[in-house]
């Protein structure tokens, strides 16, 4: 099923999104790195079924991008590494660069990704579901980001 990783994650403290901490190898399988032709990282992105990524429509993601799934370290290539082409970018056509409202982006890969324990889908809540104060929720990405 969706939003259960193979590998578990470990999950120390509760820092924010600055200073936050390494990752488990694969303990975040629907965790996606945006890259531009030249391999060079952009944005993150989750992976919500095998055809479909959801991103931020700030990263100003275009069909010649490339979608990686199965990655871990940026540096050195991830024997489960996925790389994949983009058929469609449908970016929300409410978003406002300015307030940054309406951040959305839905990709539509042109082949579907391979799932398997380091590569899957994450669930996306329904419109009904109640998340009470207190629970722990986790933000995943690809480093840390400077508070200045």
């Amino acid at each position: 099923g969706c939003g259960v990783p193979a590998i578990t994650p470990v999950i120390r403290g509760y820092n924010r999104i600055v200073n936050g901490e390494p990752a488990v190898p694969g303990s975040w399988p629907w965790q996606v790195s945006l890259q531009r032709y030249d391999g060079f990282h952009f944005c993150g992105g989750s992976l919500i079924s095998e055809n479909w990524v959801v991103t931020a429509a700030h990263c100003g993601v275009r069909t010649t991008d490339t979608v990686v799934v199965g990655a871990y370290d940026q540096e050195s290539p991830s024997p489960d590494e996925q790389r994949l082409t983009i058929e469609k970018v449908f970016k929300n056509p409410k978003f406002n660069m300015l307030t940054i409202r309406d951040d959305i982006t839905l990709l539509k890969l042109a082949t579907p990704a391979r799932l398997s324990a380091t590569v899957s889908p994450v669930c996306l809540p329904q419109a009904t579901d109640d998340f009470p104060g207190g629970m722990t929720c986790v933000t995943t990405g690809w480093g840390l980001t400077d508070p200045n």
